[in-house]
């Protein structure tokens, strides 16, 4: 398969069951939500806006991980903000570098001014996957890797000297054997 599906627009993948929740609602209120919507993830609005977002992630990890009770929080105390969105015709591929650079799963995603969606990472790099693209066409960290300690080097000969010094002993590689 061709790198055309990193190139393919977001609005391609966007999950449009959208649902959007007050800034005052509680958590309790989300998780059912998203339970009998079959959702993982809830818009979180102020005055009609939306202005963050609450996963399923954030319910188990900031909310029962932390012993506190879903149904006094409310969603504007674990949301995650500001929302960040992109625009449903950018590429795949610019998606999937905005999740990276953000540190985020999902992005919500306009056309025009109106929010039509919600991408996620699982669901792109869950189809990306499905049709093969080979792992070339994605931007991989670039030199060599210790295969001892996993410590990256910009070119052989430093991984060389790496691991004469760190694996093996100073000088062994070099010639000289007087250690031996």
């Amino acid at each position: 398969m061709s790198s055309s599906l990193l190139d393919d627009p977001v609005k391609k993948f966007v999950h449009k069951k959208v649902v959007m929740l007050d800034v005052d609602d509680t958590i309790e209120k989300a998780a059912k939500t998203m339970r009998d919507e079959q959702i993982g993830s809830v818009l979180v609005s102020s005055k009609g806006e939306a202005v963050g977002i609450v996963t399923e992630r954030d319910i188990l990890y900031k909310v029962v991980a932390g012993g506190k009770d879903p149904s006094k929080l409310k969603l504007n105390d674990i949301m995650s903000k500001p929302l960040i969105f992109v625009d449903a015709n950018a590429k795949v591929k610019d998606a999937i570098a905005m999740m990276a650079k953000n540190e985020i799963r999902r992005l919500v995603v306009k056309e025009g001014k109106n929010v039509i969606g919600v991408v996620s990472q699982r669901a792109v790099v869950g189809d990306v996957h499905k049709a093969d693209i080979l792992i070339a066409e994605i931007d991989l960290p670039k030199g060599v890797i210790c295969p001892y300690c996993g410590s990256a080097f910009d070119n052989k000969e430093e991984l060389s000297k790496h691991i004469d010094r760190m694996h093996i002993g100073a000088g062994l590689l070099e010639g000289d054997v007087r250690q031996l």
